[in-house]
């Protein structure tokens, strides 16, 4: 028993290894790119919100004597700043595009946290993109990564699930077998000796196949485990978040799939926790 779980354990063991691993190379490759990189941004937004203020500044007061009323000179100077406005918009956006430029509270950041966070989702394949390598290291590292960790997760992922598939299967056929034993009780018949075969020698096909199909765990329970797995975990994010419960079923469930779909995940720091989840 104890060499079965190890087999587990030591899975388990090495992804988590690797995935924290990965996360410090993570945060060493981007953080201080990203730092700069918010930083030049800021101060694009700022020169730029200076210019288009200067430039308001500067045609009202040279062409405040030219019109008879205030709406007239607004409407002047609005004409005459449109383009200035459309590159301040346009210095914002793109700089929330790359980094939310810092005014979000969950603006990104490689921290530890979400350096593990990347790397979980990137070796699980759900990938929501709340951050994301742009340095050609950090990019180069991530292609090799994936390349090691993406097969080791899985084959953790499939024996976890093997484990946990074989356990049900075993309480499931424990319960089935006491409850045939029960019935078995109830009507005087000759308790069933423990060392004797699932299967007799003398059994046909036929009899073997219906003994079987009761031993199966149904595919109606597994699907409903998952569901219910699901609605118990979205619960558990709501509890966390400021979410709607429909926004934390769909943000589960799109990481069950491995969806990801750009959805932002969790705006707590226990997000990690729930991702385990």
């Amino acid at each position: 028993m104890a060499k079965f779980l190890s087999l587990h354990v030591l899975l388990i063991g090495s992804v988590i290894l690797y995935i924290i691993l990965g996360a410090i190379v993570f945060q060493m490759l981007e953080g201080e790119h990203l730092d700069a990189l918010k930083k030049d941004h800021m101060d694009r937004i700022d020169q730029n919100a200076k210019d288009y203020v200067n430039r308001l500044w500067d045609l009202a007061k040279e062409n405040k004597n030219k019109y008879g009323n205030a709406d007239d000179l607004i409407k002047f100077v609005k004409s005459e700043t449109v383009d200035d406005f459309n590159d301040y918009v346009d210095t914002v956006f793109y700089a929330h595009r790359a980094v939310r430029h810092g005014y979000d509270e969950d603006s990104p950041t490689w921290d530890f946290a979400n350096s593990v966070f990347f790397t979980t989702t990137m070796l699980t394949s759900i990938g929501y993109g709340y951050v994301a390598p742009s340095t050609f290291g950090g990019r180069l590292f991530g292609v090799i990564y994936c390349l090691i960790g993406i097969p080791l997760t899985l084959v953790t992922v499939a024996n976890v699930a093997k484990f946990l598939s074989e356990t049900i299967f075993f309480l499931h056929y424990e319960l089935w077998n006491k409850c045939l034993e029960w019935k078995r009780k109830r009507k005087g018949e000759v308790e069933a000796d423990p060392a004797q075969p699932m299967f007799g020698d003398d059994e046909n096909e036929e009899e073997i196949l219906d003994r079987v199909r009761l031993v199966r765990f149904p595919p109606l329970t597994v699907f409903m485990f998952v569901f219910v797995y699901g609605c118990i975990a979205a619960w558990v994010v709501r509890y966390w978040e400021t979410w709607t419960y429909v926004e934390s079923l769909y943000f589960i469930f799109i990481s069950i799939l491995t969806v990801g779909e750009g959805k932002e995940p969790c705006e707590t720091h226990v997000f990690n926790i729930e991702l385990f989840l």
